[in-house]
C-alpha cells in the first residue's frame, strides 16, 4: 500500500510540474509534446544537449544548474552535459568554439560576448520577448544586444557592488549610514582619522571598473552615448566626477588602492580595518565563513557589524556598474531548438528562484518578477538586494556592452585616469582629455572592424 502511494505521489508530481511549464507559456515545439504525453521519442536517446558556462563562486549554484539540466533532460528524452571552465579561461575556449565552428550549444557569454560574437549567436529575440512577459520585464535594457539590434543572449544575472559597510563604526563617529558620495566622503574622511578608510580600488581590477563607472554616472557623465558608438567622455560631468574621485582617496582611502586587486578591498573589510567597500556580497560571505574577530573588540565577529545597502547617489542619481552573465544559442549548434527549450524552461521562477537561492544570493536576477526572493526577505543583510538593479547597467551604459568598450575595460583606461588624477600626476581636464583620445582610437579600429 505504501508503494503504491510514492507512486501516486511521484505521478502527481510530474503531472504537476508538465502542467506548470504548459502554463507559462515558454515551453512550446518538441518538448511541449514531450511535456504533454510524457513520450519521449526513441531516437531522443541518442541526443546530447551540452552547456558551457564558468564556474561559479558558489559552487552550490553550478550543482543546481546541472540538476536542472538533468531534469530539463529526464523530461525531454535527451542526455545533458554541464562543462565548467575557469572564469579567466572562458573567453579563450568561447573563442576557439568560433574558429572550429564546433563545441556547444548553450554558452555563458557575459558582459559584451554577445555583440563579439553576434554573428554566431542565434538571434533569441521571441524568447526573450516571452521569457520577459512571463517574469514581469527584464530591469536593465540593451543587455544581450548585437550590434543588428536583435537579443544574442538571454540576460541571466549579474553581480551587484551595494556599499558595504561597517554599521558600528559608523555609529560610533555619531553619523547616519550614507545615501550620497558625499556622505561617503564626509563620514570616510572621519573613519580614516580613527584608522578606518574607505577601500574603493583604483587599480587593473574588475571591482575597479564598475565602481568608477557608476561613480561617473551619478555624476551625469558617460563614456558613450546611447548609439553605443559616439565617445562623449570629454564634458565637464567627467571632470567633476574625476575632482570627486581624487578627493575621496585624498580624504578617505588609503594608498594601497592604487595596487588593489578584487580580493583586497575583500580582506580590507573583513579584517577590520576598512570601513566602506562597494564589492558583491562575496565579502560578506567571506567574513561569516572566516568568523574574524574585530581587533578593537574581541567580543564581536566582524561579519556581525557589516551590512549592505543601495550604492549612493551623485548630484544625477544612484547608477552601478555590474557584470551581467547572459546565456546565448550558437548558431552552430546541433540541439539549437532543443537550447531555447531549456532556456524557457530554466528562466521559469520555480528555477530561477531555486538557482539563486543555490547562489546563497550572489546571483542577482534580472527579471523584475524575480526580484522578491524569499532569500532576501529572509536575511536583512540582504535587503539592497530586490531593489538594486533598477539602477545597475552594464558597461557600456546608457548604450549596449559592445566590442569597443570590453577593449576600454580590458585595458584599464577608466582606472588608470582616475589614478593619474588622485596622486595629482595630472589634472582632471588633461585626464579626460586623455582618456577621450585613447578610446576614440579604439572606437574607430573598432568602426572599421565591423563595416
Amino acid at each position: 500500500m505504501s508503494k503504491q502511494h510514492d507512486q501516486l505521489n511521484k505521478a502527481k508530481k510530474s503531472s504537476s510540474r508538465r502542467k506548470f511549464l504548459q502554463d507559462t507559456g515558454l515551453v512550446t515545439g518538441g518538448l511541449a509534446g514531450i511535456l504533454a504525453t510524457g513520450i519521449a521519442p526513441a531516437t531522443a536517446q541518442t541526443r546530447e544537449l551540452k552547456m558551457l558556462t564558468n564556474s561559479h563562486f558558489v559552487p552550490a549554484s553550478d550543482v543546481e544548474l546541472e540538476r536542472q539540466l538533468a531534469e530539463f533532460g529526464k523530461a525531454a528524452g535527451v542526455k545533458t552535459r554541464l562543462d565548467r571552465v575557469a572564469h579567466l579561461q572562458l573567453p579563450a575556449v568561447l573563442a576557439g568554439e568560433v574558429q572550429g565552428q564546433k563545441g556547444h550549444d548553450l554558452v555563458a557569454v557575459g558582459n559584451s560576448n554577445p555583440h563579439l560574437y553576434a554573428k554566431h549567436l542565434e538571434n533569441l529575440d521571441g524568447l526573450y520577448e516571452k521569457i520577459g512577459k512571463a517574469g514581469g520585464g527584464f530591469t536593465t535594457k540593451g543587455v544581450g544586444v548585437g550590434p543588428d539590434g536583435h537579443v544574442k543572449a538571454i540576460p541571466w544575472y549579474f553581480i551587484s557592488f551595494p556599499l558595504a559597510l561597517r554599521t558600528d563604526l559608523i555609529a560610533g563617529i555619531g553619523e547616519n549610514l550614507p545615501d550620497t558620495w558625499d556622505d561617503v566622503h564626509r563620514i570616510g574622511s572621519k573613519l580614516k582619522k580613527k584608522g578606518h578608510p574607505v577601500g574603493i580600488q583604483l587599480a587593473h581590477s574588475v571591482d575597479s571598473n564598475m565602481i568608477l563607472r557608476g561613480i561617473l554616472w551619478s555624476y551625469g557623465a558617460k563614456l558613450v552615448d546611447e548609439d553605443s558608438k559616439t565617445v562623449a567622455v570629454n564634458s565637464k560631468e567627467t571632470v567633476e566626477a574625476f575632482k570627486f574621485i581624487a578627493a575621496l582617496y585624498k580624504d578617505a582611502m588609503t594608498s594601497e588602492v592604487l595596487a588593489w586587486d578584487d580580493r583586497n578591498n575583500n580582506v580590507c573589510l573583513n579584517s577590520g580595518k576598512c570601513s566602506m567597500i562597494l564589492n558583491p556580497i562575496s565579502a560578506y560571505r567571506s567574513a561569516v565563513k572566516a568568523k574574524t574577530v574585530d581587533p578593537d573588540n574581541k567580543d564581536l565577529l566582524v561579519h556581525h557589524s557589516i551590512n549592505h545597502i543601495m550604492p549612493p547617489k551623485g548630484p544625477a542619481g544612484r547608477h552601478m556598474a555590474a557584470s551581467f552573465n547572459n546565456a546565448g544559442v550558437w548558431k552552430f549548434a546541433k540541439e539549437k531548438e532543443l537550447a531555447k527549450e531549456f532556456l524557457a524552461f530554466h528562466f521559469s521562477k520555480e528555477n530561477a528562484e531555486k538557482h539563486l537561492t543555490a547562489s546563497k544570493g550572489y546571483n542577482q536576477p534580472v527579471l523584475a518578477g524575480n526580484a522578491l526572493h524569499p532569500l532576501y526577505a529572509s536575511n536583512s543583510k540582504y535587503y539592497f538586494a530586490p531593489f538594486i538593479g533598477w539602477y545597475t547597467h552594464a558597461i557600456g551604459w546608457p548604450g549596449v556592452p559592445t566590442a569597443a568598450m570590453a577593449t576600454v575595460t580590458d585595458q584599464y583606461l577608466l582606472p588608470d585616469a582616475a589614478a593619474s588624477v588622485a596622486v595629482g600626476k595630472a589634472s582632471a581636464e588633461d585626464a579626460v582629455k586623455k582618456l577621450e583620445t585613447q578610446m576614440k582610437r579604439i572606437y574607430k579600429r573598432a568602426a572599421k572592424r565591423e563595416g
